[in-house]
């Protein structure tokens, strides 16, 4: 090892002993040795039996077909990893109104801008399903790289962003002709995947090497990589695009993100006992940040304007996504051990009602 990487090694030792989001090491440029492997996801429970409602599956796709009309508003979309279905909730009743059955392990999920199209990375397929929202159907799936999981949808609509863990990459694919893009290098273990409203900025969280790798999103190249505190998962951008939230597993931390200079501005201790971190969701007009605390069972309300916790709300057993409705009175999460999604009143801060979701519910997707 030359005289260069001890000097970024060095550099590296001081920010992660003390948890800052500066920058770390030039655009891309990660050394082996700080890979370490943080905990895992937590035992999960037998998938539950259910009648479901199965689509016919047509294969892998050459080429999109065009937009049909979009799917009935006022729905959530719940992955459940463990019985390969999505669970489809009414959003003004809060009842299951169906449940699709889908391909191996899904998780990530994700829904076109024009409200059409459901996406969904079913992980042990090394896919990505595509749904058409008019009537539920499978219309295919494309190939999505070594075991995608989390993914985002580009405004622009035709192409989508994911991670491949397995690989150290994040690829970006034109849905529109099925084209894988580009492969971009990032970090170790890259998890999260989050675009800035704007369209311009892809994050990725990288969990092995406590980093967040940016994406210029018409270039497709990373252009910055900066550090934060151990183990981060997901990243959510405010609606104006100016901030990104950045949650860290065995961290605990909420990271605050200055989206034009890349510098952190803040850094939220959010750690208590068994609490690791998770989902993250941005209030519509920025004034609160949702956080889901994985095993802590719960979600932290913090108040942007003070950094202080407004509440924290018991919600189901290990909590990972969560959603926000259109206009944030309310909160979907994905209660994995518990198999419920728990909504959450934000104007009254607690927990309304607990909706079962059978088989390891693990993403959401809100049309409303």
């Amino acid at each position: 090892m030359n005289g260069t990487w001890f000097l970024w090694l060095g550099v590296l030792a001081i920010g992660l002993s003390l948890g800052v989001g500066q920058p770390g090491w030039p655009p891309g440029a990660i050394p082996d040795a700080w890979a370490t492997q943080g905990e895992g996801e937590e035992e999960e429970e037998e998938e539950s039996d259910r009648a479901l409602v199965t689509t016919e599956f047509v294969g892998d796709l050459a080429s999109l077909p065009p937009s049909g009309r979009r799917g009935t508003p006022n729905r959530a979309y719940v992955t459940n990893e463990k019985a390969n279905t999505i669970t489809v909730i009414d959003t003004i009743t809060d009842e299951v109104v169906r449940t699709i059955k889908v391909g191996r392990r899904p998780r990530g999920i994700g829904l076109s801008p024009d409200r059409s199209r459901l996406y969904v990375a079913t992980s042990d397929e090394d896919a990505i399903e595509v749904l058409d929202l008019a009537d539920y159907r499978s219309i295919g799936r494309i190939p999505g790289g070594s075991d995608p999981e989390a993914f985002a949808v580009h405004p622009d609509g035709r192409r989508l962003f994911l991670s491949n863990e397995d690989s150290a990459s994040a690829t970006s694919i034109d849905v529109t002709n099925v084209t894988v893009l580009k492969v971009i290098q990032v970090g170790i273990e890259p998890e999260g995947v989050g675009i800035s409203p704007d369209g311009k900025w892809v994050y990725v969280t990288n969990e092995s090497t406590h980093s967040i790798d940016v994406i210029d999103a018409e270039r497709m190249e990373v252009v910055d990589t900066f550090l934060v505190s151990t183990r981060p998962r997901v990243v959510a951008f405010s609606a104006d695009s100016r901030r990104a939230y950045i949650s860290t597993e065995l961290g605990g931390m909420l990271h605050v993100v200055d989206v034009a200079t890349r510098r952190e501005i803040k850094k939220v201790n959010l750690r208590e006992s068994r609490e690791k971190l998770v989902g993250v969701a941005v209030a519509p007009d920025g004034s609160r940040v949702y956080v889901a605390t994985g095993s802590g069972n719960s979600i932290k309300v913090v108040d942007t304007a003070t950094w202080e916790v407004l509440a924290t709300i018991p919600v189901g057993r290990r909590v990972w996504g969560i959603a926000l409705t259109r206009d944030g009175k309310k909160l979907y999460t994905c209660d994995g051990v518990s198999n419920t999604v728990s909504v959450v009143d934000t104007v009254l801060l607690k927990t309304i009602k607990q909706i079962d979701s059978p088989g390891m519910p693990w993403g959401v997707v809100i049309d409303d």
